[in-house]
């Protein structure tokens, strides 16, 4: 019975580091079309709650997936969404 507990337990630890390898951390900076960094701009995986926003000189960093969407909003801007990709 113990042995089947630790073979279960070692199942679980190898599943559950598959799924966190899924993840990476993304990071950007957000600016205008002049170039000027844009500060405390929404940075959101869609369909989630979780989200960031961007600092004093724009940059963020979020976790996500791969495939997952990043929503980017402001006021005053048109909302953009681009898709979290393979490539860095």
């Amino acid at each position: 019975m113990k042995r089947k507990i630790f073979l279960l337990l070692i199942a679980l630890w190898g599943t559950t580091s598959l799924l966190w390898a899924q993840n990476k951390q993304i990071s950007g900076t957000v600016t205008d079309e002049k170039g000027t960094p844009l500060p405390g701009v929404s940075v959101q995986i869609k369909s989630t709650t979780r989200g960031v926003a961007t600092d004093f000189d724009g940059k963020y960093s979020i976790e996500a997936s791969q495939g997952n969407v990043l929503l980017f909003s402001s006021m005053g801007y048109a909302s953009q969404e681009k898709t979290v990709g393979k490539g860095g």
